[in-house]
């Protein structure tokens, strides 16, 4: 017994993977929540609209360790990655995310993973605080908190199903603090290799957020909400070493406050984005990437709706 366990450590391996991207959007207000608009991230990120459209760079340069080995009984993968954000110019929405997960393979065609995502002190912008009653305009800061689950199990050589279930608290700083939200969200994702150079995914969740201003009518800042979101992706292998990526994601968010006065009350927003990525290859461990993404949300508050284009290219390296 004591061999079998020094095997099996012996047989961990480490590797890193460091990424840099370099994004220019039309609109520096959205690009948090629309760079998260993915069933895979975290598409119920809070955005503002701004007063303008400012336009930025953003450089986005990531790493991620990772160990691969056998625990108990199969492989494991367990990694740590540390995510940055930096504008050029609008400074002031510079942020990180940090990420830590662990996948755990229960047999050949069932595996299990668990994901905690850090994001701190994001600059969503400036707002009218309600809990004064002065009305003033304060700097709107949120801290997301995101834990994730994953069943996924290989049915046949064609086709994966995954269950996902998302549990996670968005924290206001103190001059929106009636904001602060618990959410949930649960839905499956379906992978289809449909031939050797084209597979084919659609996801679905439902998520809840209910935030303590549903039970501070005072404030009427009641921002508790329900949501769909549905996503379609095709990956195509063109060539050997070039692959393309489209993804379209709908979102379709609905406010439940009943609180009178409350400017949420009522609100329903819909969001359509598309995604395109075209990938390359090199030799060795080396890859680049060139992407485009259009966003646009409508709402029945005329003063919520925006659209946000986003030009990026980028560069990976494993290790």
């Amino acid at each position: 017994m004591a061999c079998s366990g020094i095997d099996r450590a012996a047989r961990a391996e480490w590797s890193a993977i460091a990424e840099q991207r370099v994004n220019y959007t039309t609109d520096a207000f959205q690009f948090s929540s629309a760079r998260r608009l993915a069933l895979s991230e975290d598409p119920s990120l809070p955005t503002a609209v701004g007063l303008g459209k400012p336009e930025d760079v953003i450089w986005e340069p990531s790493v991620e360790v990772i160990r691969s080995g056998t625990v108990g009984m199969g492989r494991n993968e367990l990694s740590v990655k540390a995510h940055g954000f930096i504008y050029t110019d609008k400074s002031i929405f510079n942020h990180g995310e940090y990420r830590i997960q662990d996948r755990q393979w229960l047999n050949s065609e069932t595996s299990v993973l668990l994901r905690y995502r850090y994001l701190p002190n994001l600059f969503l912008g400036p707002n009218f605080e309600r809990r004064s009653g002065d009305r003033t305009v304060q700097e709107e800061r949120v801290t997301s908190h995101n834990f994730r689950g994953e069943f996924e199990r290989r049915l046949n050589d064609q086709l994966t199903a995954t269950l996902v279930g998302r549990y996670g608290l968005r924290l206001y700083n103190e001059a929106f603090a009636e904001r602060d939200t618990k959410f949930y969200s649960v839905g499956p994702r379906v992978n289809y290799r449909a031939a050797s150079w084209v597979d084919f995914e659609l996801g679905y969740f439902y998520e809840r957020g209910l935030a303590d201003g549903r039970q501070e009518p005072q404030f009427m800042d009641d921002v508790s909400y329900y949501l769909h979101l549905l996503s379609f992706t095709t990956d195509l292998r063109l060539m050997p070493k070039l692959s393309l990526s489209l993804l379209y994601v709908y979102v379709q968010k609905v406010f439940t406050s009943g609180i009178t006065g409350d400017t949420h009350q009522g609100r329903q927003d819909e969001t359509h984005q598309g995604r395109a990525e075209l990938r390359y290859q090199f030799a060795g461990n080396a890859a680049a990437t060139l992407g485009y993404q259009r966003t646009q949300r409508s709402s029945n508050q005329a003063t919520r709706d925006f659209h946000d284009n986003i030009f990026s290219i980028g560069g990976e390296y494993r290790f």
